[in-house]
C-alpha cells in the first residue's frame, strides 16, 4: 500500500522505491534476454554451418587422395598433375558448395548477406590466380623459348582472369568452371607426356619467395596490419575471411608440395615447415561467433591482430625454408 503525506500526496521515499523496482525489473529482463539472444544466434549460426561449413580443420578428401596416389618417387609429370589438382581444389570446393559462388549474388538474393563466405571466395580466387600465374615462367617450360601448354594458358589468361562478381553474360561460375576444366585437361596432358612440368631446386626457391613476396602474401597482410582506427568495424570480418580464403588454397598446395619434395625439409627447413603449416592451420580453422576488435590492453579479443600475427609468422617461416634451399 502506497504511503501518503498529510496532504494526501505519495511520499518521496515511496516514489524512489517504485523507481528502484522498475530499474531492477529492467535489469533482470536484460540479464534474461541477453543470453537468450546470444543462444538463439549461436544455434542459428551453428545450424547454418552444418549446411555450409565455415571452419576447415581437415584437408579435403580430394587433396588426401592426391597425397595417397603420389609419392616422392613419382615421375615429374605425375607430380605436376598432383600439384595442379591441389591448386584448383579449393576453388572447385567453393563452386560446388551448397550456396555456390556468392560473390556475384544479387542484393535481392538471401545469400548476398553471407559476406563471410563471399570474402573467403575472393581470397580463394586471388590465391588460385597467383599460383597459376607462376607456372608458365618457371614450371611449365624447359626453356624460355618453349610454348606454354594451351590448356594452362586458357585457364590462366582467360578463365581465372575473369571478374569474380559477374552475374550474367557470362557468369563468373561459368568462366571459373571452364578454368577448372582447362586445368584438368592440362593434368591429363601431363600424364600423357603432352605437357611439361619441370621443378628444379631454383624453382622451389623462386616459388616460396614468390608466395612470401609483395605480389602475393603482402596483399592479404596489408589488409590486416592496419590499425583499428583505419579499418571500419563492418570491414573487419571481410578482411579476415579474405585472408582465410588465401590460406586455404596455400594449405592444399603446400601440403602436396612438401609431400612430393621432402628434400625441401631435409635442407634445414623441417621445423620451419612444421611451424608454418601450424600457423596456416590456425587461419583455416578461424570461426568465432563474433569478430571482435579489442585493443592491445582490452579484455576483448583482437581477431584482426591475431590473424595478422599468424600470417606474419607463416611468411617468416616460409621465407626461412626458401633460404635453407639456397644454402
Amino acid at each position: 500500500m502506497e504511503t501518503k503525506d498529510s496532504k494526501g500526496s505519495p511520499k518521496k521515499g515511496s516514489r524512489l522505491t517504485s523507481l528502484g523496482k522498475r530499474i531492477i525489473l529492467l535489469l533482470l529482463v536484460i540479464l534474461l534476454i541477453w543470453p537468450l539472444t546470444v543462444g538463439i544466434y549461436w544455434l542459428v549460426y551453428r545450424g547454418y554451418t552444418l549446411i555450409d561449413p565455415a571452419q576447415f580443420p581437415e584437408l579435403d578428401s580430394a587433396v588426401q587422395s592426391v597425397l595417397n596416389q603420389t609419392t616422392p618417387e613419382s615421375d615429374e609429370q605425375s607430380k605436376g598433375a598432383a600439384l595442379s589438382a591441389a591448386l584448383r581444389n579449393r576453388l572447385q570446393e567453393e563452386m560446388s558448395s551448397p550456396f555456390g559462388w556468392s560473390v556475384n549474388d544479387l542484393w535481392i538474393s538471401p545469400t548476398s548477406w553471407l559476406d563471410n563466405r563471399a570474402n573467403r571466395q575472393r581470397g580463394t580466387i586471388f590465391a588460385t590466380r597467383m599460383l597459376v600465374n607462376f607456372y608458365p615462367t618457371h614450371l611449365a617450360k624447359y626453356g624460355s623459348a618453349d610454348a606454354e601448354n594451351p590448356q594452362l594458358k586458357e585457364a590462366r589468361e582467360k578463365r581465372f582472369a575473369f571478374t569474380e562478381d559477374s552475374w550474367w553474360f557470362p557468369s563468373t561460375e561459368k568462366e571459373y568452371r571452364k578454368g577448372i576444366a582447362s586445368l584438368k585437361k592440362y593434368e591429363a596432358d601431363l600424364l600423357e607426356n603432352r605437357a611439361v612440368f619441370n621443378m628444379r631446386s631454383d624453382d622451389m626457391y623462386d616459388l616460396l619467395v614468390y608466395i612470401t613476396g609483395k605480389q602475393f602474401l603482402d596483399q592479404p597482410l596489408g589488409l590486416l596490419v592496419q590499425t583499428n582506427a583505419e579499418v571500419p568495424y563492418f570491414e573487419l570480418d571481410d578482411r579476415i575471411y579474405y585472408t582465410q580464403g588465401v590460406a586455404l588454397v596455400l594449405r592444399d598446395f603446400l601440403t602436396v608440395l612438401f609431400h612430393l619434395y621432402p628434400e625441401i625439409g631435409k635442407k634445414g627447413g623441417a621445423e620451419n615447415i612444421r611451424i608454418a603449416m601450424r600457423d596456416l592451420h590456425q587461419i583455416c580453422t578461424f570461426d568465432p561467433l563474433l569478430v571482435l576488435r579489442g585493443s592491445h590492453d582490452s579484455i576483448m579479443a583482437d581477431h584482426r591482430g591475431k590473424m595478422a600475427r599468424y600470417l606474419i609468422s607463416f611468411r617468416e617461416r616460409l621465407n626461412d625454408v626458401a633460404q635453407s634451399i639456397r644454402r
